[in-house]
C-alpha cells in the first residue's frame, strides 16, 4: 500500500498524467481513478503504474497524445 506521505493534493486536469510507482497494485490504480473522477467529473486523465516511457503508443494516442 502506498504510504499516506506519498499522497498529494488532487486537483485533476483535462490531460495530466498521474504516475503511481512501480510497486503500485492495479487496484491502488483503480482507486486513484475512482479519486480523480469524484474529485473532477468527467476530466480525462491517465493513470501510468511505474515509469511514464513504458506506456504504449495506442495509450498515448487515445490519451491525445499524438506522435509527429
Amino acid at each position: 500500500m502506498t504510504p499516506v506521505t506519498d499522497v498529494q493534493r488532487l486537483e485533476p486536469q483535462d490531460g495530466e498524467v498521474f504516475i503511481l510507482p512501480a510497486g503500485a497494485s492495479f487496484e491502488e490504480a483503480e482507486r486513484l481513478c475512482e479519486a480523480i473522477q469524484i474529485a473532477k467529473p468527467g476530466v480525462r486523465a491517465v493513470v501510468v503504474i511505474g515509469e511514464l516511457e513504458h506506456l504504449d503508443q495506442a495509450a498515448m494516442n487515445r490519451a491525445g497524445w499524438y506522435r509527429q
